[in-house]
């Protein structure tokens, strides 16, 4: 480095990286080299214009001044002391309003927050964004929650800070094996705590009415339903099977002619009065039920495959059905038992099949009528 160029001392302030001018910062002095630094954008140079500044090394890293790296970009590059922020590109209106619905507005400003906190919580959302029916997705909610939230009565909603709260430190709860704290991974991403707490704020308020909408009378006229048309979701069963794989452990489908003479093996064997219980753990190839003699016991029907469910909801009780093929292979199958599920044990996730139905109903049925403008950000 050119000595005469050692030794330097300039006072610096954001100033140098927005408009190249040198000013004092708070008394504090920092040695900078100054070189003849090139700049080459997609192959081609471009200098820096007086007004702009030059670039400078302090501490081994090389600084270059923003506005002249911004312009050279075709970006403009605006400084809002107010805020103290800097705007590459368009600044945004963040008080302007991209929706309006009955009772209130959604700015730009809630919409980017929201968005910023999908983002955080999950970043592959970000590929979202540009999708117009993902902007829409998140002004339905931030609308929606604000509407839901002038609906509750005043005793669930001095509830909701207790609730959100407990969101909060579960969020922390979830975040403690992290380097860094929450409030440090929010500030990475420009956002605060208070940024995520008005979003779970928001997403508790949803949640809560959805589930207050649904009482226990209504649980229960579902599930009375359910049990007396013998809907699948509520039926349980006791099925004694043997598995017959039409593939090997490589996974190589096996000739058919070896598959049906294993098959027929079987079968002859229980038209012969053979115990099912011992054949199964002798033939079948299912290791979670082989050595307990193919049984499954009150199991709920809708946990299984659709054709060996289908065969269990339709079989003749204790009648061996002809092979049932699944994707796992071939079924012998008994059933042995059906009843219905106790009410104390489907309680609750009726009670969430019907909150989300609930609220489904309102974001695709009610909301839209509430909304009586969008401009959806660009």
């Amino acid at each position: 480095m050119n000595d005469k160029l050692k030794g330097l001392v300039l006072g610096l302030s954001l100033g140098v990286m927005l408009t190249g001018s040198v000013a004092y910062a708070s008394g504090t002095q920092i040695e900078v080299y100054f070189q003849n630094l090139k700049y080459m954008f997609d192959g081609f140079e471009k200098k820096p214009a007086e007004d702009q500044g030059q670039g400078f090394i302090y501490n081994g890293t090389t600084y270059v001044p923003l506005r002249f790296v911004s312009e050279a970009l075709g970006k403009d590059v605006q400084w809002d002391d107010e805020t103290q922020t800097i705007w590459v590109g368009k600044k945004l209106d963040t008080a302007a309003t991209v929706a309006e619905y009955q009772g209130g507005q959604v700015t730009r400003g809630d919409y980017e927050k929201f968005a910023a906190v999908m983002r955080f919580l999950n970043p592959q959302n970000a590929q979202h964004e540009q999708d117009n029916q993902y902007k829409q997705y998140i002004i339905d909610q931030i609308a929606a929650s604000h509407i839901i939230a002038g609906k509750l009565d005043e005793e669930t909603a001095a509830k909701l800070p207790a609730l959100v709260d407990g969101q909060m430190r579960q969020l922390e709860q979830l975040n403690s094996s992290s380097a860094q704290t929450l409030s440090e991974q929010l500030k990475q991403q420009g956002l605060s705590e208070d940024d995520l707490k008005t979003f779970v704020r928001d997403t508790v308020t949803l949640q809560t009415w959805s589930t207050n909408a649904v009482d226990d009378a209504t649980v229960k006229a579902e599930y009375d339903k359910k049990a007396a048309s013998g809907d699948e979701s509520v039926i349980t069963a006791s099925v004694r099977h043997i598995l017959v794989m039409n593939e090997d452990d490589k996974g190589s489908k096996l000739p058919k002619e070896t598959v049906d003479a294993k098959l027929k093996e079987i079968q002859d064997k229980l038209a012969a009065g053979a115990d099912f219980a011992e054949l199964a753990k002798q033939y079948s190839e299912d290791p979670g039920s082989k050595d307990n003699g193919g049984l499954y016991a009150n199991v709920p029907v809708s946990q299984w495959t659709e054709n060996f469910k289908k065969a269990t909801m339709t079989l003749e009780l204790n009648k061996i059905s002809d092979p049932v093929e699944t994707e796992y292979g071939y079924h012998i199958i008994r059933v042995e038992s059906r009843g219905v599920i106790p009410y104390d044990e489907l309680k609750e996730t009726l009670k969430q099949s019907l909150s989300q139905t609930k609220y489904n109903d309102f974001m695709t049925k009610e909301l839209p009528g509430l909304i009586t403008n969008v401009e959806l950000p660009q």
